[in-house]
């Protein structure tokens, strides 16, 4: 995100500065999740910048690791059952589901993994799936690409994915797609 400088007297065009993060905090509004990490700033800088941000695993949120033809799966089911669907990223291992800290214990879904706490997630800048910075881009963004407004504050519990998720499995095992023909 990016804040148009005025004009200057010279008639030069107007320079382009990253926002600042209490700049960025009001165009996308709270997000919890993210607020709790102690992060927020450095987070909302990088994005200002369009860098990807790191946050920590399991301070506030838990991040599942699943392959993306199942979590584009998954979160279709999750929609069409009408259940919150938080931030999901996609990268270059699969898609990451950012989940309610501690809401994935006893989690038995085969071709998924649970990141270790204090692993680094990289978040990439809000803009929606086809905005991609180093590899990453959102497969549910935290907010709107358009206006900036949240689309959903909260992320997802582990427990409304954990269906979905077996369902999209199961589908896939059944259409003898990798990778759960085995």
């Amino acid at each position: 995100m990016t804040v148009e400088l005025p004009t200057p007297v010279s008639g030069l065009p107007a320079q382009r500065r990253p926002a600042r993060p209490e700049e960025t905090t009001a165009a996308i509004g709270p997000m919890p999740w993210l607020t709790a990490t102690g992060r927020l700033d450095q987070v909302l800088t990088a994005w200002g910048r369009g860098h990807l941000a790191e946050a920590p695993a399991g301070v506030s949120f838990d991040v599942l690791l699943t392959p993306v033809t199942l979590a584009r799966d998954a979160v279709h089911r999750m929609r069409e059952a009408g259940r919150r669907v938080g931030p999901v990223i996609l990268g270059p291992l699969g898609a990451e589901f950012i989940i309610e800290r501690g809401s994935a214990a006893g989690w038995s879904a085969s071709h998924s993994v649970l990141l270790r706490e204090g692993t680094l997630v990289l978040l990439p800048p809000p803009g929606g799936e086809n905005r991609v910075v180093g590899a990453r881009s959102w497969l549910v963004p935290p907010c709107h690409p358009e206006t900036g407004a949240p689309l959903c504050a909260e992320v997802t519990p582990g427990g409304a994915l954990l269906e979905p998720f077996q369902a999209a499995v199961q589908a896939a095992a059944a259409r003898k797609e990798w990778p759960c023909a085995r």
